[in-house]
């Protein structure tokens, strides 16, 4: 739960209306989830559009983009790695 959502629950406990609060945080989650849910659907449609277009004229980048998955998601567990990797050490080496 967000600070912000048990600011809003505990301010409509205070006031004796915890139905409205509950109701305020469950809508304010619908929309946030409708309005992710939604870009995401128009970043798709758009990808899917732009890589038709640019199919032809840049045949270079073919093996580039088969390739950038692969290379986000190494760059993705190696950054996160690294964080890992600097709490863990002080429970197995403590000093």
């Amino acid at each position: 739960m967000a600070p912000s959502a048990l600011v809003v629950l505990l301010g409509a406990v205070a006031l004796h209306r915890a139905a409205f609060g509950v109701g305020l945080v469950l809508g304010y989650g619908a929309g946030m989830a409708a309005v992710l849910t939604a870009a995401g659907l128009v970043v798709a449609q758009l990808s899917d559009r732009a890589q038709a277009r640019l199919d032809d004229r840049l045949r270079w980048a073919r093996p580039l983009r088969r390739w950038t998955p692969v290379l986000t998601a190494a760059l993705v567990v190696l950054v996160g790695a690294g964080p890992a990797l600097r709490s863990a050490l002080p429970l197995y080496f403590p000093s």
